[in-house]
């Protein structure tokens, strides 16, 4: 029995890739996945009462709370109508795809970045197309490389920032010449903002007010609600926000998950200080990665994950023997298996004494 000719063909022409894997070793220091290593603020579970929550009834179809909190967190940057929430920002990146990729569909983005969203865009039929960070500079970002490459044919160009899995920045400035680029050639820039807690809300695209701008936000990494699954996108362009209104599904979000995404918001403290935190805690490992050898990539203090490696060392089995999990950097493409990602862990010490 085959399926081939009834469903996309390709679904059966590419490789699925990702660094997310079913069964994981135990025991180990855990720096791989790319949470808030310093949990979430605890008190807000003592700020909610469970006996008013009537679990057999729905949530609130697009979660209207959350979405009036977010407003007021930004500051009026955008508006109730302006805001959609969605089951963790690959929610909102799936709705995306869902509107703008189709087979043939033409993306541009660099390497290496999120692989979960490149896989997203084959898994549609999309071709994605990506200018290569180069080992030589330390994996730095390039803008222009980028803008040179976008054209008419491109539907989308997929930018995350900070970057995963180098942990590097993108000043807003930059993001603003993209986009303007961008929308010279009708082509939409997509910032991811998973990781954008970790850097000042000045440097978030969300600020800007672009026709073809898309940013998107999660609660997982900085905010610590990685459990609860909630991200959000915002969407100023009338045109787009149309879009994403038709496939986006209502009841996205628990109203549990809804009230403790509110609580959380209300706690910008925990956030400032795990900041301060891991950036105290970062800099020594990355002082003392270099030391030890390593070539680490660019890359921002504030923002909990690093990628590193040694030439001619596989280091995700090294680091394994050594009882430090990492994420192999054979799962990002433009990346070889010398290379890790590395989640900074609540005490560099305990990095250290490992390695």
């Amino acid at each position: 029995m085959s399926f081939k000719r009834k469903f996309r063909k390709s679904l059966f022409e590419f490789e699925k890739k990702s660094y997310v894997k079913e069964s994981t070793p135990k025991n180990l220091l855990d720096c791989s996945l790319g949470t808030n290593p310093f949990g979430f603020p605890e008190e807000i579970l003592r700020e909610i009462e469970l006996e008013s929550f009537d679990l057999s009834n729905y949530p609130s179809p697009y979660n209207d709370l959350l979405r009036e909190s977010l407003v007021e967190y930004w500051e009026d940057a955008f508006s109730k109508d302006e805001v959609f929430i969605s089951s963790g920002s690959i929610g909102c990146l799936e709705k995306i795809n869902k509107f703008a990729i189709s087979e043939g569909s033409r993306v541009l983005g660099y390497v290496p970045q999120f692989q979960e969203y490149i896989t997203e865009v084959k898994l549609m039929g999309g071709i994605y197309e990506y200018v290569a960070l180069k080992e030589e500079k330390d994996f730095e970002f390039i803008p222009e490389e980028l803008m040179e490459k976008i054209t008419e044919e491109h539907v989308l160009a997929y930018i995350d920032n900070p970057n995963n899995p180098t942990g590097q920045v993108i000043p807003l400035d930059i993001i603003e010449e993209i986009v303007k680029k961008a929308a010279s050639k009708d082509v939409i820039v997509l910032v991811d903002e998973a990781y954008g807690d970790f850097m000042d809300k000045e440097n978030s695209a969300i600020n800007l007010d672009y026709q073809n701008l898309i940013v998107v936000r999660s609660f997982s990494k900085g905010l610590g609600l990685a459990n609860l699954r909630i991200g959000y996108v915002v969407i100023k362009g009338e045109e787009l926000r149309e879009l994403y209104s038709k496939v986006n599904l209502p009841f996205q979000v628990s109203t549990l998950a809804e009230r403790i995404a509110v609580k959380v918001l209300e706690h910008p403290e925990f956030l400032k200080e795990s900041i301060r935190k891991i950036s105290e805690e970062k800099k020594k490992m990355v002082d003392h990665l270099r030391k030890a050898g390593f070539k680490v990539a660019k890359t921002e203090m504030s923002v909990p994950i690093l990628l590193a490696g040694k030439k001619g060392l596989d280091t995700y089995n090294y680091l394994l023997q050594k009882g430090i999990l990492a994420v192999n950097g054979a799962d990002f493409l433009g990346v070889d298996p010398s290379y890790v990602r590395i989640r900074i862990p609540e005490k560099a010490e305990t990095f250290i004494k490992q390695l």
